[in-house]
């Protein structure tokens, strides 16, 4: 829905999202080595702040936006070793990915849709299209 290249390029390479996004999720992004932990506390102050998870979603987008150069030249293997890795984290620094989550819009209604396609995704045992990119 945000990245529709990057879905395309996702579905034609067979490439689950739930392969790399369900740890960053399920830890609050704590699942990435690479993450600074200057970005990991400046995105759970503003969930404290905003009492909404709104902003693991922002920024998981906008890891995939700003990856999306570097992804869109990789086959399933290299995007799946970029997406765990993050060789050059650089946009994973706070100065960097933390403004660029703050101009993704999320809204109530978008995170119900989101909550329904995944227990759609995993009642069907993973298959199909990835939650919140097609």
């Amino acid at each position: 829905q945000k990245l529709p290249v990057l879905a395309d390029h996702f579905e034609h390479h067979d490439l689950n999202v739930g392969l790399f996004a369900l740890g960053w999720f399920q830890t609050l992004f704590l699942y990435l080595p690479s993450m600074p932990s200057a970005t990991v506390c400046h995105m759970w102050d503003i969930w404290l702040v905003e009492r909404s998870f709104k902003i693991f979603f922002r920024v998981g987008t906008a890891i995939l936006f700003l990856s999306q150069p570097t992804l869109l030249n990789h086959d399933l293997e290299g995007m799946m070793t970029y997406l765990n890795t993050f060789p050059d984290a650089t946009l994973l620094r706070a100065d960097i990915l933390i403004p660029c989550a703050l101009q993704i819009k999320i809204t109530n209604k978008m995170l119900v849709e989101i909550e329904m396609e995944a227990t759609d995704f995993l009642n069907h045992g993973g298959h199909g299209m990835p939650p919140a990119m097609g």
